[in-house]
C-alpha cells in the first residue's frame, strides 16, 4: 500500500499545458492536493507563456520580413575583370555604366487565347488521419474491468469525472506533458501519443504553430471551426462555433469537430435535449397530411413525391431510407422548405439508417446502434439483424439510445397518422374493399401483377392465397405493389392474414390472449385447428367476441368472407382525426371485455367504447 501511494504521488507530478479552446483549466473545478495544484498551475503558466512567445516570434518575423522588403540594395550588373583581394568596404553608390546587351522584348498587347497549364500537379490536401477511437474510455465506470478502473483511478479519474467527459484536468494535457508513469497508465487504457492527443485532448494544449507538424496536421480543422493564432492564444475571443451545441454546428463545422475526435456527448460535455430529444422536432413532418397547409402539401408532393398515404404512415416512403447526402439537390431544397436541415433530416426522418457503419463511428452514433443490438456485420447485411422489439419492450438503456437517434414511439413503431374511423388498431385500407369493377384501371393492373389478384379473387374476400402470407414473407416487388393498394406491414398482417401466418411464439403475450379468447391455444394454432367460434356468422358472435375480433382487424364482411359484388361496405362515422392512443399495441383492446354492451348495428358506439377502453388500458 505504501508503494502504491508513493507511486501514485509520483504519477501526479507531471507537466501540464493549457486548454486553448476557450476552456482554460479551472483548478477550483478540478480540486487537487495543494502540492499538486501548485505544480499544475506552474506548468499551466509555462505552456501559456510558450503560446504567447509563439505569437511574439511570429510578429517579430513579420516585422523583419517587412524591413527586408523595404531595404534599397544596389548590385553591380557585370563582374570585375578579376576578383579583389579584399571585400569592398561598402557597395557602390550607383550601378555600373554598362547595361545588359539587349532589353527583353515588350510584353504582348493581349492575353493568350488559352490558359497556361502547370506541368506540376496542384498541391494535395493536408494529409490527416484520425486516430482509432479508444472505446474503453466511453464504457460506463460501473462496467469497467478492475484493472482498467485501477489504471483510470491512478490517472485521477473518479466515477464522476470518468462518466462526465472533460471533467478530469488530465484531459487538458497533451501526451508529451504526461509523466512516464501517466503514459504507462494511459497505455493500459489503450492510448498512445496520437490517440491521446486527439481523443482525450483534441490537440487543445498544443501550440498553434505545432498543429501543422507532421503526424498532427489538425490546424485545418480548427480553422474550419473559426480559430486562428490570436483566438487560440487568448488575444481574441473564441469563434462563434465554440458556443454552439453539436446539433447547431454547420455540416462543415460538425465534420471538422469529428475529425478532431469529438462527437455529440464530448463536444457538449453534457446531455443536451430539446423536449426530451437531441434536437427540435420537425415543424410539419408529424402532422396529419390533411391538417397541413396546401402550400406545404404541394412542396411535399412536387419535390419529395409524398402523397397522403406515404406521408401519414411514418417511415413508409422509400425516400426516408436515404440520408441527406443521398437526396438530390431538388429534394434537399424541398426538404429545406419543410424546415429540415441536414442534421434534422438525418436524425428525425432517416434515423441515420442511410449512414455506413464507418460513418456512424465517425460521428459517434455507433454507440447507440450497438446498444440496440447492431454491429458492423449486421449493419452491412453480412449477418442476421437483431430482433425488432416494440417500443414498450425496450429497456431503459435501449430507450435512451433510441431517443438519441431521434426515435420516438411514433417513428419507432411506424405510426399511422391516418384518421382511424373504426374500432380497429389501424385505419382500414379502404381501397381493398372497393369492388373490382369500380377500381381505376391502373390499380387493377397493379393488383393483377405480382399479387396475382383476379376479379374473382379480389371480390371474394379472403380467397386470394397472397392474403395468407405475412408481410415479411412478401418479395420486395410484392410489398411495393401492396403499398400502391394502400397497405403496409401492420395493415397487411392485421386485415389480410390476421396474424395467422405468425408462429405462436412470434405473437406477443397480449396477442396470444386475444386469440385464446377466440378459442385458440398454442397446439391448435400450430396444427391449424380452427376453433368453432370461426364457424359462426358475424351476427351470431357475442358483442365481446366481435370486439375481440376487431382487435385483429376482423369485421362483418371479411369474417363472413362476403363477395364485394353483393355487399356495400359503408364508411365509418368520423372520429377524432388524430390517434391519441397506443395503436400498434392491440392488447389494449382486451379491455373491450368490460365494455361489450353494443351490437353490430351500433358501429359508432362500439368504436367509441373500444377506443375509451384502449385509453384506459394505456393509462393503467
Amino acid at each position: 500500500k505504501l508503494f502504491a501511494a508513493s507511486f501514485a504521488l509520483f504519477a501526479s507530478a507531471t507537466d501540464v499545458s493549457s486548454a486553448s479552446v476557450g476552456s482554460q483549466v479551472n483548478l477550483a473545478k478540478h480540486p487537487l492536493p495543494e502540492s499538486e495544484a501548485n505544480d499544475f498551475a506552474r506548468r499551466l503558466n509555462e505552456t501559456n507563456q510558450e503560446n504567447k512567445n509563439d505569437t511574439q516570434i511570429i510578429d517579430i518575423e513579420e516585422d523583419n520580413g517587412q524591413a527586408i522588403n523595404n531595404t534599397n540594395t544596389t548590385f553591380s550588373l557585370s563582374p570585375s575583370a578579376s576578383p579583389s583581394f579584399a571585400p569592398t568596404a561598402s557597395p557602390s553608390a550607383s550601378p555600373s555604366s554598362t547595361p545588359s546587351a539587349k532589353p527583353s522584348p515588350s510584353p504582348s498587347s493581349s492575353p493568350s487565347s488559352s490558359p497556361t497549364t502547370s506541368s506540376a500537379p496542384s498541391p494535395a490536401p493536408i494529409a490527416y488521419s484520425r486516430p482509432t477511437r479508444v472505446d474503453i474510455r466511453y464504457t460506463p465506470w460501473i462496467d469497467l474491468p478492475a484493472d482498467i478502473a485501477t489504471a483510470a483511478s491512478l490517472l485521477n479519474y473518479t466515477y464522476e469525472t470518468w462518466d462526465d467527459y472533460g471533467e478530469n484536468a488530465i484531459e487538458n494535457l497533451n501526451w508529451d506533458r504526461l509523466s512516464r508513469t501517466e503514459k504507462m497508465y494511459a497505455g493500459i487504457l489503450g492510448y498512445d501519443r496520437q490517440s491521446w492527443n486527439c481523443w482525450q485532448n483534441h490537440y487543445q494544449s498544443l501550440r498553434w504553430i505545432d498543429l501543422d507538424n507532421e503526424g498532427i496536421q489538425s490546424k485545418q480543422w480548427w480553422e474550419t471551426l473559426g480559430w486562428d493564432i490570436s483566438s487560440w492564444n487568448g488575444y481574441d475571443d473564441p469563434p462563434i462555433s465554440n458556443d454552439k451545441y453539436w446539433v447547431y454546428l454547420s455540416e462543415e463545422e460538425r465534420f471538422a469537430a469529428a475529425q478532431l475526435c469529438y462527437f455529440k456527448r464530448t463536444w457538449d460535455e453534457a446531455d443536451v435535449y430539446v423536449d426530451g430529444f437531441p434536437l427540435d422536432k420537425p415543424t410539419y413532418r408529424y402532422t396529419n397530411w390533411f391538417d397541413l397547409d396546401g402550400s406545404i402539401r404541394k412542396v411535399a408532393t412536387d419535390g419529395l413525391k409524398y402523397d397522403s398515404f406515404l406521408w401519414n404512415v411514418v417511415g413508409l416512403h422509400t425516400l426516408e431510407a436515404r440520408d441527406w447526402k443521398q437526396l438530390t439537390l431538388v429534394e434537399q431544397k424541398s426538404a429545406k422548405l419543410l424546415d429540415f436541415s441536414q442534421i434534422s433530416w438525418d436524425c428525425w426522418v432517416n434515423n441515420f439508417r442511410g449512414y455506413s457503419w464507418e460513418e456512424l463511428e465517425f460521428y459517434g452514433l455507433d454507440f447507440f446502434y450497438s446498444i440496440l443490438g447492431w454491429n458492423e456485420r449486421s449493419w452491412a447485411g453480412l449477418e442476421e439483424e437483431p430482433a425488432k422489439k416494440s417500443w414498450k419492450q425496450l429497456n431503459e438503456e435501449e430507450t435512451i439510445a433510441a431517443i438519441e437517434l431521434c426515435y420516438s414511439f411514433e417513428t419507432w413503431e411506424g405510426y399511422d397518422l391516418t384518421v382511424n374511423y373504426g374500432p380497429f388498431p389501424f385505419a382500414k385500407p379502404k381501397r381493398r374493399y372497393v369492388e373490382w369493377a369500380d377500381l381505376p384501371e391502373d390499380i387493377q393492373i397493379i393488383a393483377n401483377g405480382t399479387l396475382r389478384y383476379t376479379e374473382e379473387k379480389w371480390n371474394n374476400l379472403g380467397s386470394a392465397k397472397i392474403e395468407t402470407i405475412a408481410w415479411d414473407d412478401l418479395t420486395d416487388e410484392q410489398q411495393s405493389d401492396a403499398i400502391e393498394l394502400g397497405f403496409y406491414k401492420k395493415t397487411w398482417d392485421c386485415f389480410h392474414c390476421h396474424y395467422r401466418s405468425y408462429d405462436w411464439s412470434e405473437l406477443s403475450t397480449s396477442q396470444q390472449d386475444i386469440f385464446r379468447m377466440l378459442g385458440w391455444n398454442e397446439v391448435s394454432w400450430s396444427n391449424d385447428e380452427t376453433p368453432s367460434s370461426y364457424e359462426k356468422q358475424w351476427d351470431r358472435l357475442s358483442a365481446t367476441e366481435q370486439s375481440i375480433a376487431n382487435a385483429v382487424c376482423y369485421f362483418e364482411h371479411n369474417w363472413d368472407r362476403n363477395n364485394l359484388k353483393e355487399v356495400e361496405i359503408a364508411a365509418f362515422p368520423p372520429m377524432n382525426p388524430t390517434q391519441d392512443w397506443d395503436a400498434p399495441d392491440i392488447s389494449d383492446v382486451l379491455n373491450g371485455r368490460k365494455n361489450a354492451a353494443t351490437t353490430s348495428s351500433q358501429m359508432f358506439t362500439t368504436s367509441f367504447i373500444s377506443l375509451s377502453a384502449v385509453v384506459c388500458m394505456v393509462l393503467m
